[in-house]
């Protein structure tokens, strides 16, 4: 009798605490309570704005650096005995892991942007459209430049678009560029057109949008001999439509060519 009413007590115990053990988290961040606020928002964008700084923790192993050498803005660095550099310079491989922490650091950028993409709708309290459209624009932005620095130094890179832990292999250029396209584009559509004494220091503009669009169209079709950009979903951009936005940008940004260079 008595090991029946132990085991009637343990049922009890097993379910009446499911109730108990699901209480609201009060300490920490989690999926279950954020973001909900515009200043979760703020948080969740800004998150991935610091990995901007973790993609050039080592400065002579990032796209920047690569790029430099890459153009005729400068010779390749270093002593005669830093291999590292004359190796970089005349696009040797001395390491196989020498890019590893740029390659973190623009993962990173591309999990919180997927995550903050995948968690928008859940946000309350926006002052207006225009506000959300800016933030979410700027994500999209984000997205897009990592895609497309990654694409260009490494060609071919995994796509991922969701926020699913997965074990992906590389994706076609084709298909990361068209995803590169239709982010840009998302920024553009979504971000309002504010003049630059109006913007937010060091954040993405509609302008920086239009002018990277300018940019990514530029690499591929001369990179890939094509005529025009893909875009994720069918579609494409073709030149008149860049020029286009290059003159918005001119025209009604705020922005200058230096005088006096």
């Amino acid at each position: 009798m008595k090991r029946h009413f132990y085991i009637l007590s343990l049922l009890l115990v097993l379910t009446g605490c499911e109730s108990f053990l699901e209480s609201e988290d009060y300490t920490k961040k989690n999926t279950g309570n954020f973001p909900r606020t515009v200043e979760d928002a703020n948080q969740m964008v800004t998150g991935i704005y610091s990995t901007l700084s973790a993609a050039i923790s080592n400065p002579q192993h990032t796209h920047f650096y690569a790029a430099e050498l890459a153009s005729d803005d400068r010779f390749g660095g270093g002593g005669e005995n830093d291999k590292d550099m004359q190796g970089l310079d005349h696009l040797m491989n001395t390491k196989s892991s020498r890019f590893e922490p740029y390659w973190i650091a623009r993962y990173q950028g591309i999990y919180r942007a997927n995550t903050a993409l995948f968690n928008f709708d859940q946000i309350e309290g926006w002052e207006s459209e225009a506000q959300e459209n800016q933030l979410k624009g700027e994500v999209y932005f984000l997205r897009a430049l990592f895609y497309f620095e990654l694409s260009q130094m490494f060609g071919e890179v995994p796509l991922v678009t969701g926020v699913e832990a997965q074990n992906l292999p590389k994706t076609p250029a084709e298909e990361t560029y068209a995803q590169t396209a239709f982010d840009l584009q998302e920024a553009i559509r979504l971000m309002p057109a504010t003049s630059y004494t109006n913007t937010v220091s060091g954040h993405a503009t509609k302008w920086a949008a239009e002018a990277l669009m300018a940019r990514v169209f530029l690499f591929y079709t001369g990179y890939y001999s094509k005529t025009s950009l893909p875009v994720v979903g069918g579609g494409s951009i073709e030149k008149a439509q860049v020029i286009a936005w290059l003159d918005d940008c001119i025209a009604n940004s705020g922005h200058d060519l230096v005088s006096d260079f």
